[in-house]
């Protein structure tokens, strides 16, 4: 998990992840916009105090985590 001016040793636990796409505007769809597809992810920080309401985090899985621990 990472932000602006944010610690780098933040970790969330995921509990949710959409089973459809949204996209993201353009309103538009071509091939070429397949990166604006996005997942909605609910995620509990580890930490979240540091964070503020609002504040835009990217979250990142750890391919190395076994499967069982990601449910």
């Amino acid at each position: 998990m990472t932000c602006d001016n944010c610690a780098a040793d933040l970790t969330a636990k995921i509990y949710f992840i959409a089973t459809s796409a949204e996209y993201t505007p353009p309103v538009i769809y071509s091939l070429d916009e397949r990166n604006k597809l996005v997942y909605l992810i609910q995620a509990r920080p580890s930490r979240p105090d540091v964070l503020r309401v609002g504040q835009p985090i990217s979250v990142f899985l750890n391919p190395k985590t076994p499967v069982a621990d990601r449910r």
